[in-house]
């Protein structure tokens, strides 16, 4: 995915709008999710990235600031697979689906699912908002692997 289309200045100038601080932990934790366009990284793989810069940073700090910047609705929390969860922006606005063999990811783009949420508000008057799905199945590669076992049964 390419990186979001902001920049740390903005992000900071949007805590100040808001009339929060911009602390030291929140300031690395944006920088650390800027710097990994595209990933999606746990609390704690952002607490050891950030602990070589700030070493005075604890794992404790990361986890209240990825939850302030989630409340904040700067991040996002998401699970994918079967791994913790982790943190990526809230305007990089995407879905995945998980292959169940092999742990393979495919980030989806969020309009892939505007025809389920728009027959979900006319069928039956429900105003989804999936800010982020996770699909399981199978990947192209597992299921070509699956399919002469299938067949032979």
């Amino acid at each position: 995915m390419p990186a979001p289309a902001v920049s740390l200045d903005e992000l900071l100038d949007q805590l100040r709008q808001h009339g929060e601080r911009v602390t030291v932990a929140r300031r690395a934790v944006l920088e650390e999710l800027l710097d990994a366009p595209g990933s999606h990284l746990a609390a704690d793989a952002l607490a050891d990235r950030i602990h070589d810069r700030h070493p005075d940073i604890h794992l404790s700090t990361v986890y209240r600031t990825v939850e302030f910047l989630t409340h904040a609705g700067i991040l996002t929390e998401v699970h994918v697979g079967h791994g913790p969860n982790s943190y990526h922006f809230a305007a990089d606005s995407h879905h995945h689906a998980v292959c169940d063999t092999c742990g393979a990811e495919v980030e989806v783009p969020s309009d892939l699912f505007e025809p389920v949420t728009d027959r979900l508000r006319r069928d039956y008057g429900f105003a989804a908002d999936p800010s982020h799905l996770t699909i399981t199945g199978r990947c192209a590669a597992c299921a070509a692997a699956a399919e002469p076992a299938a067949a032979s049964s």
